[in-house]
């Protein structure tokens, strides 16, 4: 039946881009969506020469979703007046003697409770109110984690989160330049370093551990001179002394300091206030947050991360259900089934090893993969026409079920932030999940997104409008060739959801802000015609050729990336080099796949077919062939490729916690491999294929 009507057959390879336009399909019934403003003018601009959402119309910027919600400890509290006393707020993966996953959780009443008993506790100890006071949370996502920020909340204190990768100098930095007196941990290994580092640690007196603390730790903290508690043991000190009244606090008081993953130098603490995180959920106006309370929402992102931070607050904000990941990564689809997730907060990365893994497994079915790519244009038409997804066509039902089943059925919207998206897979995840993807782009200064896609915008190569209470102008850059009205310049932002600054840092805050307000972001974007913001590279990585030629290599990477036999991609230039080269990860069973049936090479590890000449020569050709066929210039294409067994992670410091490249540390670790291949393209004389 699909063959008949979308007229395919194992040889229509030209579906591979996901267009519509040789589809021959009668939508006259299908009824059209109206988005939230004309999709070819999204922006408007302003006197001043910047710009907004134009659905915004003659509207002021939004400071929240919901009005006169300015605070995080509001946003809890409003929380529970829609989800009730008994809404489920925070879950916890169990399994059950059938290997299944089932949820444990706890309601909003009982939450609010919990996070009340933890502030008195805090007060016991002689913590005083207000944002002076900085308490640190050095765990991986679980409820006690956001029972703790709340606590803090409650008195006005300041949360500081610590990444789970963190060096220990960094760790240090960070606690002595905050006075933290207070760290709440979630596994003995993160309480014993803290007191092993205690003669570092300037003002630490106190470790809350979530979990029951053994008495070993116990010994070695007296020893140091720490105080040491289980999480229960903490909360009943509450009971030693008479309810105090909460201190709220008021929407300009700092509510965390995010201290920059970075690439280079010391970490820096962004001040982000409470109306600065309340102000992104003006987002979810174009959400489908009209279904009614109990959203269900999956934490796996590092909440030290302001994207999985901003998303919890926005959850909380609509009486949503926050389901905490456990485990192996593998698990996270396993947890989203499960939870039935809704919304699914993600990075590029994850969807990019969805689209590949599911294109993988059909590798040698030609006309399955075909009938799955016209399925996939024909949910794109729809989507296109009717401004709405959907998972009630007979295509979602009789092709796409399997696929839509890996994230649960009730999966409504997915966003993807915290780096640049490959086009295809964007395309990919819209037509085959049936559900709304919103690409984004932002940064821990703006407390999370700055723009966000529209719903009924399906167009990839941008990442939306400004968000609800943010507007954004572009400023020319002469030393990097770049110009407002030509092709693009810095993303300049104001708005409610801008940092005040940095911590302790006046130099650093006078540099981040232009004259009139606006924050400089580093980052270089364009307009486009239907008024959308399209992101080409951090300034600081765009780079100068010998030939005259600028080069964003991020960029570069993110076509690199949709190649099967690419894992991960760093591509790397030199201002002395006419070249660019490129360390490839390879995926392995792509790899091994492909030496076996293209040159015969069996039995190999990943180690030894890394350093097959033939396969190396291979994949340089592929990615330059990639370059070609997506009319890039030849000097944006590498000339040379080393492949390695080695993944790009964050805990081996090779990514930030959401998996973008750190391009410093990358140079750093393979810089005999880059010298060695800038050494190998001379001595081949190279430069004669330079235009």
């Amino acid at each position: 039946m699909l063959s008949k009507c979308l007229q395919i057959t194992s040889k229509t390879h030209h579906l591979i881009n996901y267009s519509h336009r040789n589809l021959n399909i009668n939508f006259k019934f299908w009824k059209k969506l109206q988005p939230l403003c004309d999709l070819k003018n999204q922006t408007v601009i302003l006197a001043d020469g910047s710009r907004k959402a134009a659905w915004l119309k003659d509207r002021d910027l939004v400071d929240s979703f919901v009005p006169n919600i300015h605070t995080t400890y509001d946003t809890v509290r409003y929380g529970l007046k829609l989800a009730g006393d008994k809404g489920k707020m925070f879950g916890e993966p169990l399994r059950n003697k059938s290997g299944e996953v089932e949820w444990k959780w706890i309601n909003y009443s009982e939450g609010i409770k919990q996070a009340d008993r933890i502030s008195q506790s805090m007060r016991r100890i002689g913590l005083k109110a207000g944002d002076d006071t900085k308490i640190g949370i050095f765990s991986k996502n679980r409820t006690e984690w956001l029972l703790a920020d709340m606590a803090n909340h409650n008195f006005s204190n300041v949360t500081v989160p610590f990444y789970d990768t963190i060096t220990v100098d960094d760790m240090v930095y960070i606690s002595n330049l905050t006075e933290i007196p207070l760290i709440f941990t979630d596994s003995e290994d993160k309480t014993k370093l803290l007191i092993e580092t205690k003669p570092r640690l300037s003002t630490l007196e106190t470790i809350v551990q979530f979990d029951p603390i053994s008495k070993s730790t116990r010994d070695l903290a007296t020893s140091q001179n720490i105080k040491v508690f289980g999480f229960k043991e903490f909360a009943n000190l509450s009971k030693l002394i008479d309810p105090i009244p909460h201190v709220p606090p008021k929407p300009d008081s700092i509510a965390s300091i995010s201290f920059t993953s970075g690439t280079t130098g010391r970490p820096k603490g962004v001040m982000l206030s409470h109306i600065n995180l309340c102000s992104v959920s003006s987002l979810l106006t174009d959400f489908e947050y009209d279904k009614g309370v109990g959203e269900r929402f999956l934490s796996y992102l590092p909440l030290a991360h302001i994207y999985e931070r901003c998303c919890n607050v926005s959850a909380l904000m609509t009486g949503g259900n926050i389901g905490f990941y456990r485990g192996n990564p593998e698990n996270i689809l396993e947890h989203a089934r499960s939870l039935r997730v809704n919304t699914f907060a993600t990075v590029p990365r994850v969807i990019d090893k969805i689209h590949k893994g599911i294109m993988r497994s059909l590798v040698n079915q030609p006309i399955k993969r075909n009938i799955l790519k016209a399925a996939i244009n024909y949910k794109l038409l729809h989507y296109k026409i009717t401004g709405t997804s959907t998972r009630d066509t007979w295509v979602d039902r009789k092709i796409l079920k399997k696929i839509q089943d890996l994230l649960g059925p009730d999966l409504r919207q997915i966003t993807v932030g915290a780096a640049k998206s490959e086009d295809r897979t964007l395309s990919f995840m819209r037509g085959a999940f049936g559900c709304h993807v919103f690409e984004g782009y932002g940064q821990t200064e703006t407390s999370g997104p700055i723009v966000v896609q529209i719903r009924g915008d399906i167009s990839v190569g941008n990442v939306g409008i400004p968000i609800p209470c943010a507007m954004i102008k572009l400023r020319d850059v002469p030393h990097l060739d770049y110009y407002v009205d030509k092709n693009g310049g810095e993303i300049l932002v104001k708005g409610y959801n801008v940092t005040k600054g940095y911590y302790k840092n006046e130099k650093a805050t006078k540099e981040a802000f232009t004259e009139d307000g606006f924050m400089k972001t580093g980052d270089i974007g364009r307009w486009t015609s239907n008024g959308t913001l399209e992101i080409i590279d951090r300034m600081k990585n765009v780079f100068k050729l010998p030939q005259g030629k600028f080069v964003a290599p991020e960029g570069v990477e993110s076509l690199y990336i949709s190649s099967r036999f690419v894992n991960q991609v760093y591509v790397h230039g030199d201002v002395q080099k006419p070249w660019l080269v490129a360390i490839v990860s390879p995926d392995v069973a792509q790899l091994t796949a492909y030496a076996a049936s293209r040159f015969n090479i069996t039995g190999k590890s990943i180690e030894e077919l890394c350093k097959e000449p033939q396969l190396i020569n291979a994949i340089q050709r592929k990615l330059m062939l990639i370059t070609k066929t997506h009319d890039r210039p030849k000097y944006e294409g590498v000339y040379a490729v080393h492949l390695t067994p080695v993944q790009f992670t964050s805990e081996n410091g090779l990514t930030t916690p959401t998996l973008k490249n750190k391009r410093h540390s990358l140079a750093k670790w393979f810089e005999k491999e880059i010298n060695d291949m800038f050494h190998q393209i001379e001595q081949d004389e190279a430069k004669k294929y330079l235009e």
